[in-house]
């Protein structure tokens, strides 16, 4: 029996000696599980699971959970950086009787208003079990958890209960365009604002002010309905540019109507640049989704057309976001800061004194013109007409400026220098350049003619090339530019074959992507890029087929005539590099042929209307005939494209539609006329 107790208590002593010692939970595990959260953006389960009780007492869900994500949505919170600084080894021995512990942490993150760096003791506390409570010498459970004291002052350094939080932006200057002169385009200019003080304004005169302002009476009485509406602010009603004084004064002389001035977009030269600048307008839900990326909200304007939508990321600049706290005594403390970025000047190679004139010449016609620095490359004029008021769709229209612009036939808003066009014989010259250089095309040699039409042989059926004068039977090069003879050009093109005129064509970028930073539409040789057929091939020679231009293109390829032989890249803003786009149009020595005949087209043949004293002019005239078929009477559009061998500095191109009404392409030439007397 003895023997028996003895063995009973050595096993007792055994399995005693042999039980393992309780390892006791790490504050910084917990530490490390509530950071792991944050970084997640797992607010709910930071609250639920790792906070004292005493801060769940004091601060709700909401002011925890709720705040957390709807600050960080709204500040835009990103590359959230959460970090340990210098842990410390905590033996076993050191934890049987550590309740409480401070682990210094660095938090770090993005917002839109900065960079938030900034350091906090994350402070911990043992769970104690219910069991040890009240006893004078607590045993700490080894397995009790530890949770985190919490304030707001984690969310942002120096919040404290009761505190707000404000963001505020200072905008961003839109860019300015300018001409190469510097002159302004568009920018930030005065306007003026109409608006109406409701407790001084008597309902019964918004007919009244709706005339005056020509626009709508349900549209004031739509802003005097909006729900922010005081009886004593201001509501604004209509923007007016500072040349509609006359308006302002009769507005305002209504009783409860005021006007203040205001800065917005403006275009200081109109209808002459609208095409070319666009216009910029408030942003639609659509482009707030297609940019959600960048920034925008719903309060911004963007680019909508023209260069203002090209150069929108240039243009629209940063603007400025400060990040502060708002104590109750109304004090503030900033927390970060950005300070606006103003969008960028853009300097274009556009001459606006040029611009004017030419568009003053050719406001009444439809249809586009270009004119190019020959030597450089620089576009120094681009306009379309007729054209719309960029400052109406800014300030809003009027009624009647709307309807006008609706019901205009001529399409107004309709951008012609960046669609492509059948050129017609302003065709010839460049056909002549390919035959020339390809060397199927001897200046020298006569082709005989008889009558005004021709076909090569029965396979082309019952079509035939015709051409208008007949008086010539022999025609070298120089009788077929100075007197455009289709037949002449139609036969060139079959004797040198397709395969040699489609590769010609586009060496000098037709069927290629146009080099230009404005998109225009790329010339074409066909509608399919081939040349099958050979009636469109000799078509295509003089400008009818399916060949389709850019007036931009055209214009190029003319200054490379002008430039012996090179074609400069057109350019459209002042800082690019001026560059060759076709090193070799022609040859010098050809260059100097194309020249002379383009000025006997001017001295001899059908542009001598514009053989003015004190200019040398040359150029080439083109009528492109619009029609499906050979016996339809169509519509034509009508082109010169000119420049002045006594300053060649310029080229000018231009294109207007519906000449057959006024006599053909020597109404263009008129009014080519027209603009070099002005200058």
């Amino acid at each position: 029996m003895k023997k028996f107790i003895f063995l009973l208590g050595l096993l007792l002593v055994i399995s005693a000696c042999s039980e393992k010692e309780p390892e006791y939970t790490n504050p910084y595990d917990a530490a490390s599980d509530y950071l792991n959260l944050w970084q997640e953006n797992n607010f709910q389960k930071m609250y639920d699971e790792l906070l004292l009780q005493r801060t769940t007492a004091e601060f709700s869900e909401e002011d925890y959970v709720e705040r957390y994500q709807h600050l960080y949505e709204t500040l835009e919170v990103k590359n959230l950086s959460l970090e340990i600084i210098e842990q410390q080894e905590l033996a076993q021995e050191d934890l049987k009787s550590l309740q409480s512990f401070d682990i210094p942490i660095k938090i770090s993150f993005e917002t839109i208003a900065g960079t938030i760096d900034y350091q906090k003791d994350l402070h911990v506390e043992k769970v104690v079990s219910e069991e040890y409570a009240g006893e004078s010498n607590q045993k700490l459970d080894p397995e009790s958890p530890w949770h985190v004291e919490w304030d707001p002052s984690f969310i942002l350094p120096n919040l404290e209960k009761g505190d707000e939080v404000r963001l505020s932006t200072t905008p961003a200057k839109r860019g300015d365009i300018v001409d190469r002169n510097g002159n302004f385009l568009a920018t930030q200019g005065e306007v003026y604002e109409i608006g109406i003080v409701p407790e001084n304004f008597n309902d019964s005169n918004i007919p009244k002010l709706a005339q005056i302002l020509d626009i709508s009476k349900e549209s004031i009485e739509e802003k005097l309905n909006q729900s922010w509406v005081q009886p004593h602010l201001l509501v604004p009603i209509k923007k007016l540019s500072l040349d509609d004084e006359d308006l302002m004064t009769r507005a305002i002389a209504i009783d409860g109507v005021g006007s203040d001035y205001t800065m917005d977009r403006v275009y200081n030269y109109g209808k002459a640049v609208s095409h070319l600048t666009g216009y910029i307008g408030s942003i639609t839900a659509e482009e707030l989704e297609e940019f959600k990326d960048q920034g925008y909200t719903a309060q911004d304007v963007i680019g909508k057309r023209g260069l203002e939508q090209l150069y929108e990321e240039k243009l629209r600049g940063k603007d400025g976001v400060e990040l502060k706290i708002l104590k109750p005594n109304s004090s503030t403390q900033t927390i970060a800061k950005k300070d606006p970025v103003n969008g960028e000047t853009v300097k274009l190679t556009i001459d606006v004194k040029l611009q004017k004139q030419l568009y003053n010449t050719l406001k009444d016609e439809a249809g586009t013109a270009a004119t190019i620095n020959p030597k450089t490359g620089e576009v120094t004029s681009l306009v379309s007409f007729p054209a719309f008021d960029p400052n109406d769709y800014v300030l809003g229209f009027k009624q009647s400026d709307y309807e006008a612009l609706s019901n205009n036939k001529l399409n107004p808003t309709l951008n012609r220098f960046a669609a492509s066009f059948s050129p017609g014989s302003v065709m010839k010259p460049i056909s002549a350049a390919v035959g020339l250089e390809h060397g199927k095309l001897n200046p020298n040699e006569t082709k005989t003619i008889t009558g005004k039409s021709w076909r090569k042989d029965d396979s082309w059926g019952n079509y035939s090339v015709t051409r208008v004068y007949e008086q010539y039977e022999k025609v070298d090069l120089e009788t077929a530019m100075v007197h455009s003879d289709n037949i002449y050009f139609a036969m060139m093109a079959t004797e040198m074959g397709a395969e040699t005129f489609t590769e010609g064509l586009t060496r000098l970028g037709f069927g290629q992507e146009f080099p230009f930073e404005y998109p225009v539409a790329d010339s074409q040789i066909s509608n399919s890029g081939d040349l099958n057929r050979e009636v469109l091939l000799a078509d295509s020679a003089y400008g009818q087929g399916e060949v389709l231009m850019n007036i931009v293109h055209l214009a190029s390829l003319y200054g490379g005539i002008v430039n012996d032989g090179t074609v400069m890249k057109p350019l459209l803003r002042a800082n690019e590099e001026q560059e060759a786009w076709i090193d070799q149009m022609v040859s010098q020595e050809n260059a100097k042929l194309l020249q002379n005949l383009l000025r006997k087209v001017v001295t001899e043949g059908t542009a001598k209307s514009i053989n003015i004293s004190g200019n040398k002019i040359a150029g080439k005239t083109g009528t492109a005939e619009l029609k499906t078929s050979r016996d339809e009477e169509g519509a034509e559009n009508g082109f010169f494209v000119s420049y002045d061998q006594s300053n060649p500095e310029m080229v000018l191109a231009i294109m207007v539609e519906g000449v057959h009404n006024h006599g053909g392409s020597g109404y263009v030439v008129d009014l080519a006329k027209q603009f070099y007397k002005k200058r």
